[in-house]
């Protein structure tokens, strides 16, 4: 074991721009974990319910009206493709419609700001990746990160939950004119992209499937059950996330590496040993923690310890995701996301009505398990693909 941590300081110490993103990473979603769970001690359940509610519409609308344009951002911006005024236009243009949509859906002008906002600050930092300025990108998702927190908590106590939405979208936008800068550089030339739109279309595949993975399961809960049981389900959702932090910022890093042909077992080792670890401290702590600082929350209990056991096999299924991405195997891993997404909507549906919450935390354990053993069929079959090849 201690070979195996050695390694992985040894790795992390060659590179500052991986050190620069993974302290940025940590610290935005450090900063962001604990704004929700003090927005869910002040919210209560039904508040917190109906926030959650509206930022998993926010988010599914935004990931559709982005249409895999920040990976275009990021991968023709590492080959120095003049890409970024293009795919910037192209983004206004469809938050514009999206947002317009959901307004006319929702009558929330404050979602479709959050939409506007979302794409625009996702088309900024794609292109600071894309242009490898690591550095400039970790102070402006920090900085964000803070903004939000002081515009949410400020404006909620002045307009309530209308407030957090605004303070959320403004914390977008304060980086938005930096967009423009792309425009004086560069002219919009659509032929840039039509030479790349099959990328696009599989990068929009890739990014909906995920998008829809970590938010319907929100929006089918809400019409469902009700916004209370809802918040009960988020803070578990919101609980489980914070403990996942650090084997969720391995991804990154592992992913890089795949992309490149490095081994990464030893990491992808760490990552499963981690998750078996927090897995047994979200069952654990959840009963100590709960009732001390969310006791509006207790149904939230069993939610967290239920959650708990779709860690493990989350984080396995983690590295598989990794390695066929790295591949540039995409349809693999957006099956699986179709596969786990019907599974889970078809759980949340039965066992939501049987069971209630607990039945909703459980469609994720059901999901994640078969998720994951979609995966091993798949390696299993392409190792055994390949052997017969080898041998051939």
């Amino acid at each position: 074991m201690d070979d195996i941590w050695n390694k992985f300081r040894t790795i992390i110490g060659k590179s500052k721009d991986l050190a620069s993103f993974s302290i940025a990473t940590i610290v935005t979603n450090v900063i962001g974990g604990i704004f929700w769970l003090y927005m869910a001690s002040l919210l209560g359940t039904e508040g917190y319910g109906e926030i959650s509610y509206l930022i998993s519409i926010g988010v599914l609308s935004s990931t559709i009206a982005l249409a895999g344009m920040s990976n275009l951002l990021i991968v023709y911006g590492a080959k120095n493709v003049k890409i970024q005024s293009t795919i910037h236009f192209m983004g206004l243009i469809s938050s514009g419609i999206a947002a317009s949509i959901i307004f006319f859906l929702v009558e929330d002008v404050m979602v479709s700001l959050y939409i506007i906002g979302f794409v625009l600050y996702s088309l900024v930092t794609a292109e600071l990746v894309g242009r490898k300025l690591f550095s400039k990108y970790s102070k402006i998702i920090i900085i964000q990160k803070i903004i939000l927190v002081v515009f949410s908590i400020t404006l909620y106590h002045l307009m309530g939950l209308q407030g957090i939405m605004l303070g959320i979208a403004l914390s977008f936008f304060v980086f938005s004119f930096t967009l423009y800068q792309s425009f004086k550089e560069m002219k919009i030339d659509f032929s840039i992209f039509k030479e790349r739109y099959k990328f696009a279309i599989n990068s929009f595949m890739l990014d909906i499937s995920q998008a829809f993975v970590g938010s319907m399961d929100k929006i089918i809960v809400a019409p469902l059950l009700g916004f209370a049981l809802l918040g009960n389900y988020q803070l578990g959702v919101q609980f489980i996330s914070l403990i996942y932090l650090i084997p969720g910022m391995l991804f990154s890093y592992v992913l890089t590496h795949d992309a490149s042909g490095s081994s990464t077992k030893h990491i992808k080792k760490i990552i499963i040993l981690l998750s078996i670890i927090f897995s047994i401290l979200s069952i654990t702590l959840a009963p100590i923690f709960i009732p001390i600082f969310f006791p509006k929350f207790v149904e939230a209990i069993e939610v967290i310890q239920i959650m708990s056991f779709s860690i493990v096999p989350s984080a396995i299924t983690m590295t598989f995701v990794s390695k066929y991405l790295g591949l540039t195997k995409s349809k693999i891993v957006i099956i699986g996301s179709g596969i786990f997404l019907g599974i889970q909507i078809t759980s949340i549906i039965v066992l939501g009505n049987i069971y209630g919450i607990n039945g909703v935390a459980l469609s994720a354990v059901i999901s994640s398990f078969v998720h994951m053993t979609y995966f091993v069929i798949i390696d299993q079959f392409q190792n055994k693909s390949r052997s017969e090849i080898d041998t051939q």
